[in-house]
């Protein structure tokens, strides 16, 4: 195809999937190898955000050894630790050597680092489901608001899923890194900028409202002697932890469900029901009043999913997803956050959750946001294949 021809983005960016190696086996491998990536990354940066956070208040670790007490991990739980970070070395390591053996011991070879692949995945499964469990939300929080070394380390972890996919993307799939992010023929910058100042806007004049019309009124609680440092974080790493999301939801998975379920709304709707279900431990979902249901305190990271899916599809690619998830938690992390708070850091002004307003004001918004996105859209100029 010549890069100079003009193609729909309304099915370009999930057609991606048509080129290279697409093959069932590899999108399961390199979501394992992207979760251990991420697993491993969780650990680089994570020890040295348990320190910062250790030396900015003491009691964290007062807090850390009550529930390292309360929480102690029994045999499976090190064993399933050991698994998930000895098996993937073993099974790269058998793979990327299984031509020194021979062609009779090559097959033994092989499914030994199969089952290392399986035994890590399941692993990786027990463990998140299980730490699901038992950490407490209020200590993340209480970590995450010691200190902006923290916070950034915090924001660190996310990276290594992204880097996890593209390396995938590129040695397994046989794809170019550019076809996981867009259809188009570059990654469209200005476009993922437009994005984030139309979000701003919308998102301050929703804002205003709201506090003008009662239904939710703004504190002041601006604090010069802390609010600087995390800003300069949130604004740096931020928009990395937000790329990461949309590169993994609504790129990869999207990608690779859409090559096998041609409906592209049930594709929607699968990962923004996963989009959605990665939040449910977040603090802002336990305090929501008790007459709120669950379904409707989680539904607006529901929305949330659906319509960065739509954007996506609409854009033919990543670009305008990526500016508004980034948009919406730098403005939810600096300038207007609310108690209860995911992201526990100094904002400009302070709002009180209420998780059934809030979830209408993202339909609301993104409402607005993909009409504007939509009759601002230019002609796609798709890559060469």
């Amino acid at each position: 195809m010549d890069s100079s021809a003009k193609t729909s983005p309304i099915t370009a960016f999930f057609s991606q999937s048509q080129t290279g190696v697409s093959s069932w086996w590899s999108w399961l491998v390199v979501i394992w190898f992207a979760l251990i990536i991420w697993m491993y990354g969780q650990v680089v940066f994570g020890i040295p955000m348990m320190i910062a956070a250790m030396v900015s208040d003491p009691e964290i670790l007062d807090s850390l050894e009550a529930l390292s007490a309360d929480q102690a991990g029994g045999a499976l739980e090190n064993l399933s630790s050991l698994a998930v970070f000895a098996s993937p070395i073993i099974a790269i390591l058998l793979w990327k050597f299984r031509d020194g053996f021979s062609a009779k011991a090559r097959k033994t070879v092989l499914i030994i680092a199969a089952s290392q692949v399986i035994l890590s995945f399941c692993a990786f499964i027990y463990l998140v489901t299980a730490s699901n469990q038992q950490v407490d939300a209020s200590f993340i929080t209480q970590i995450l608001g010691s200190n902006p070394v923290s916070y950034m380390f915090m924001l660190l972890t996310f990276p290594p899923l992204a880097l996890g996919l593209w390396l995938g993307q590129k040695h397994i799939h046989k794809r170019s890194i550019l076809s996981l992010h867009t259809a188009h023929a570059y990654f469209r910058w200005k476009r993922l900028g437009f994005s984030m100042l139309v979000f701003w806007l919308i998102a301050a004049g929703l804002t205003y409202l709201g506090h003008v019309s009662g239904k939710s009124g703004v504190e002041l609680v601006f604090d010069p002697d802390v609010f600087w440092t995390f800003l300069l974080v949130t604004l740096l790493f931020i928009p990395l932890q937000s790329a990461t999301e949309e590169i993994a939801l609504r790129g990869y998975l999207n990608q690779s469900l859409g090559h096998y379920i041609k409906n592209p709304w049930i594709v929607f709707f699968i990962t923004s029901a996963g989009f959605a279900a990665l939040h449910l431990g977040n603090p802002e979902i336990a305090a929501r009043s008790g007459d709120t249901p669950l379904l409707i305190a989680i539904s607006g990271y529901f929305f949330f999913g659906f319509f960065a899916c739509i954007l996506t599809w609409i854009d033919g690619g990543l670009e305008t997803a990526i500016g508004v998830h980034a948009a919406n938690n730098i403005f939810a992390a600096s300038i207007v956050g609310y108690e209860s708070s995911a992201l526990p850091i100094p904002t400009v002004f302070k709002v009180p959750l209420n998780t059934s307003y809030d979830s209408m004001m993202v339909v609301v918004s993104l409402s607005l946001i993909c009409f504007i996105m939509y009759i601002t859209r230019k002609p796609l100029i798709s890559q060469k294949s």
